[in-house]
């Protein structure tokens, strides 16, 4: 068999991908750095002043979302099905609907009466928005992943995967030649 040099046609155009690779090196070694690096916490000092924060984290949430407190209140209560009718019936199928003057006293005197936690389920569901739960996970130094962020994150870590086989691929085909 002869050996001869390939020609390469001058007309054909050269791809520069290194702009690019050497953004992708840049950005995975940033994320392992940053994987690596300590966890920082900001616990809370004491739980009164737990209960501010998480009466500030609704309020911001409320702003977000546009809603007024009475639309929140309806939506909390139409997610628990509470009503008059539920809470008097025997047995009792609900408790009573959360008042609009219960919530003003949840978020503008939260040291007095805190929120219960139940209803953050309600809260994240009908405004959408899940500032009140990162609020709490956060005091841990941890963060709350949307489902678009968790699909992300399972897409790099099948990357990685193929990244590994495809190099032990190379490996093992490097020792049978």
């Amino acid at each position: 068999m002869t050996r001869r040099k390939r020609q390469v046609d001058p007309n054909q155009m050269f791809l520069d991908f290194t702009a690019q690779v050497d953004e992708y090196v840049e950005v995975k070694a940033n994320i392992l750095e940053a994987a690596t690096e300590p966890i920082h916490s900001s616990p809370v000092e004491n739980e009164l002043e737990a209960c501010i924060e998480i009466a500030a984290a609704i309020k911001r949430t409320l702003r977000e979302s546009g809603m007024s407190r009475d639309q929140l209140m309806d939506g909390i209560n139409a997610y628990f099905g509470r009503s008059e009718e539920g809470a008097t019936a025997d047995p009792p199928l609900c408790r009573k609907p959360l008042t609009i003057h219960m919530l003003n006293n949840y978020l503008s005197k939260p040291n007095e009466y805190p929120i219960p936690a139940y209803y953050l389920y309600a809260i994240h569901r009908v405004t959408g928005i899940i500032e009140p739960g990162a609020t709490i996970v956060a005091a841990e130094g941890a963060q709350v992943a949307t489902a678009k962020e968790v699909r992300l994150l399972q897409l790099g870590r099948l990357d990685q995967t193929i990244a590994e086989m495809q190099t032990l691929k190379k490996q093992l085909k490097g020792g049978y030649r």
